[in-house]
């Protein structure tokens, strides 16, 4: 019944001429059920203040079976220091050769992890590239705060660029997908000489001067799912919500399994909130976007874009503003990818990265 629900409810957001009034009719209606949510829990905190530690890891029973689902890869973690500050433990996956030419960095977006990336990392290991995904801190195998207060912007920016010094990785291909693009082409700025080239899904990179309007179909989804997040706070329905991007209910287990109950989901309740898609926005990443893409206007390196033509984010306002800060890039359409591209299309998507980097590179 729920798949039923959902796949009526596309149906519907997809015709766009119904997204204005359903947004103008569904806001009042959402801040009054936060408001009342708010009330609430400020009295059940003043009763039973929260215990817990600050960072949580989640039980390795939790990713059983995932073998099944195509996750079948070992895995490696790293302790990551930046000055007198100590990160939790972040987990990454790194296929193929180690003595790759070319190293393939996939940065996953919300509310995903390493897992989304399966299908990609086997065929481009399997063709000869080094393939490394890590996990942000609050996602995936990577341990977890317990506050969403923990989680920034400049966290993300942070872990991203020690976990690259740390591995001393170099000739780097960036994958970017979802929020993992604002994330990971903001490091691009500060790391450029280790950067070879870029390869762009379904991303965005938000700067309010442009969002308002240009972007008003992919702010609705955006704002549908921060309205979600800000009245479930960390108690996210995300196999629910996994539905809603197509996602069949044994593969959704693989999304949600690092996350055994709602201590675990602060960060993915917390990374919406970083992005600035309206004016109240904040100023500090707001500034970060738009020194982001003045660098990458005179970014000339080869860059491939990849987005589906029915997705959050794809065939539209998000891919023109990539194609007009990289018109030097290749620009291959996905059919039918949905949201979560990796997921549907992911050897689709490997093979195309393989040939474009054999075109841009020694390596055979």
């Amino acid at each position: 019944q729920h798949y039923f629900i959902q796949s009526n409810l596309r149906m519907f957001l997809n015709k766009k001429r119904y997204i204005l009034p359903v947004f103008l009719f569904m806001l009042p209606v959402v801040i009054s059920l936060a408001a009342i949510r708010h009330i609430i829990s400020f009295f059940f905190r003043a009763l039973k203040p929260k215990n817990y530690p600050p960072v949580l890891r989640t039980p390795e029973e939790s990713f059983a079976g995932l073998n099944s689902l195509g996750y079948s890869f070992p895995p490696n973690y790293v302790d990551l220091c930046g000055g007198n500050l100590h990160l939790p433990r972040v987990h990454y996956v790194d296929e193929g050769p180690k003595n790759s030419e070319r190293v393939i960095l996939c940065i996953h977006g919300e509310p995903t992890w390493s897992f989304v990336y399966r299908f990609m990392i086997k065929t481009l290991a399997a063709n000869g590239f080094r393939v490394i995904a890590l996990d942000f801190i609050g996602f995936g195998k990577s341990d977890k705060y317990t506050s969403p207060d923990m989680y920034t912007h400049d966290l993300h920016t942070l872990t991203l660029r020690l976990f690259i010094e740390h591995l001393k990785l170099s000739k780097i291909t960036l994958v970017v997908h979802d929020w993992g693009g604002p994330v990971g082409l903001s490091v691009v700025k500060e790391v450029p000489d280790l950067i070879n080239s870029l390869c762009i899904l379904n991303t965005v990179l938000p700067c309010r001067d442009d969002t308002m309007f240009k972007h008003l179909v992919n702010m609705f989804h955006f704002m549908s799912w921060s309205a979600i997040i800000f009245v479930c706070q960390t108690h996210l329905p995300l196999g629910y919500l996994m539905g809603y991007a197509k996602v069949d209910y044994e593969t959704s287990k693989g999304y949600t399994a690092p996350f055994p109950n709602y201590r675990f989901k602060a960060g993915v309740a917390r990374w919406p909130q970083l992005v600035p898609m309206l004016p109240c926005g904040n100023k500090r990443i707001v500034e970060d976007m738009r020194s982001t893409k003045r660098f990458l206007r005179g970014f000339k390196k080869p860059v491939l874009m990849m987005f589906s033509d029915d997705g959050i984010s794809g065939d539209g306002a998000s891919k023109e503003l990539f194609k007009s800060l990289f018109p030097h890039g290749e620009d291959i359409p996905i059919h039918g990818g949905g949201y979560l591209l990796q997921e549907f299309k992911g050897e689709e998507l490997a093979t195309h990265l393989t040939k474009f980097l054999r075109k841009h590179s020694t390596v055979s």
